[in-house]
């Protein structure tokens, strides 16, 4: 039986240490390297760096994994993790604690820049007051030239911050968390690309009132804990799916009933196992950005895809006015049952509890026509083409398209630009600091409007 040649002896094997030169940063968290011409995806990393390195995967044919271990030349923006759990090997929560929050931000614009160009097929660049590091290399050399050129054409990309606890420090803002549990019963997170949980009750990114929910408390025998808490009321739900709750002898929910929202004076009861955005200050940002995308009238017939708990629906009808119309469609029965509790003061509001597809996005507005302005939040894999196809075969004159994976947007925003529309600005917000994930809000409008 043939047996496959092993490695040259100059390629690292798995575990060993390799001496890189960090570039880019790549989508996900890690940093783009190359060790003898190969990709490697540097985690605790930064661009410009010379690092030291350990191989913690080298099963790819294109592509390798490694974690650095050891900083020769760091970058200027590089910070001591503020979390005691954050580094190479421990917890897998955050991904860049060990980047002040500004570099953080300028980070993001860059993958959000890449995916719309790379995936996209989008001219873009990251903003002038944005722009990335000046001392990694990159694949092209003409977007380095245009990064700093404030007459560029293109998208011009941010990420705007937000207002957290502390501050501009990135902590103490995560209000919803599903935490995973020790053999010893303690709430944790997971290593990285790992089932391994690691204790982090005191977890930095957590609200205070989540972490004050947990602390002290013991979960023996259940899968995960899952958290809500509601700044506004101070309610906090801790919901152990199995297993027993040591600190009061009984498993369940420290609060039954739904968590009680507050944005721009409006109250949301949202159940505690319905999709609600993490970050304090988070549904106030996207409804403003959502509203200035859109600029609805008196009037308009507004569609909301992937409605959640009703938000962006609520300020939608209050902006038509009673002789307008919201069509709101979502498909989780407990975020229907929230905003069917939230919006009953809004009787032009109609919630259809259905699955989003072409089929119901065309089906929505029956024989009456299009709508005026629409906007869709969909999960992380993106709305897909056909769903797009049919709501822009609607020809509203605006849609908001709020995502919180660029890749999937840039993917969906190609298909938007082949059926006659516009991407005419995209707009980045920090509601994950201290980790990868960036949320964006892109406008689209019809060629020539």
């Amino acid at each position: 039986m043939p047996v496959d040649p092993p490695p040259p002896a100059s390629l690292p094997t798995e575990g060993e240490l390799v001496e890189l030169t960090v570039g880019q940063v790549a989508h996900g968290g890690s940093c783009v390297a190359r060790a003898d011409g190969r990709v490697v995806f540097v985690r605790h990393a930064l661009p410009g760096e010379r690092v030291r390195a350990r191989v913690t995967d080298r099963s790819h044919d294109r592509y390798w994994r490694a974690d650095a271990v050891e900083i020769l030349e760091a970058s200027p923006d590089r910070v001591a993790p503020p979390c005691p759990h954050a580094g190479p090997g421990l917890c897998g929560g955050c991904d860049w604690q060990h980047a002040s929050p500004p570099a953080q931000r300028r980070l993001k614009a860059q993958v959000v820049v890449d995916a719309l160009r790379r995936q996209g097929g989008l001219p873009a660049r990251v903003a002038a007051d944005d722009a990335p590091y000046g001392g990694a290399p990159r694949d092209d050399a003409a977007y380095d030239a245009a990064r700093d050129d404030k007459d560029a054409p293109g998208l011009a990309v941010s990420v705007e911050p937000l207002p957290g606890v502390g501050g501009d420090d990135g902590l103490g803002w995560r209000t919803r968390m599903r935490f995973a549990v020790t053999d010893a019963g303690e709430v944790g997170l997971r290593a990285y690309r790992s089932h391994r949980v690691v204790a982090t009750p005191d977890c930095r990114i957590a609200h205070p009132l989540v972490a004050g929910a947990v602390a002290g408390r013991r979960f023996p025998g259940a899968e995960a804990v899952e958290v809500a808490a509601s700044v506004r009321s101070g309610r906090v739900s801790v919901r152990p799916d199995g297993g027993q709750d040591v600190a009061d002898g009984h498993a369940g929910a420290s609060e039954e009933g739904p968590l009680v929202e507050r944005v721009h004076g409006r109250q949301f009861q949202v159940d505690a196992a319905a999709f609600w955005q993490v970050h304090p200050a988070a549904a106030r940002t996207l409804v403003d950005a959502v509203l200035a995308a859109l600029a609805p009238r008196a009037g308009d017939r507004a569609l909301d895809l992937y409605a959640g708990a009703g938000l962006f629906a609520a300020f939608l009808a209050e902006a038509v006015g009673p002789d307008g119309e919201v069509i709101a469609i979502e498909s989780d029965a407990a975020a229907v049952a929230s905003a069917a509790r939230s919006l009953a003061d809004l009787p032009w509001v109609s919630v259809r509890p259905v699955r989003v597809t072409a089929r119901t996005v065309r089906g929505c507005v029956g024989s009456a026509g299009g709508v005026d302005v629409a906007v869709l939040d969909p999960p992380r894999t993106g709305a897909g083409p056909d769903v797009l196809a049919a709501l822009l075969a609607l020809r509203p004159r605006a849609v908001a398209y709020v995502a919180c994976d660029p890749v999937a947007l840039a993917r969906d925003l190609a298909v938007a630009e082949g059926a006659g529309y516009l991407v005419d600005e995209v707009r980045g917000f920090d509601l994950f600091p201290m980790t990868a994930h960036v949320e964006c809000v892109a406008r689209l409008v019809p060629a020539g409007s």
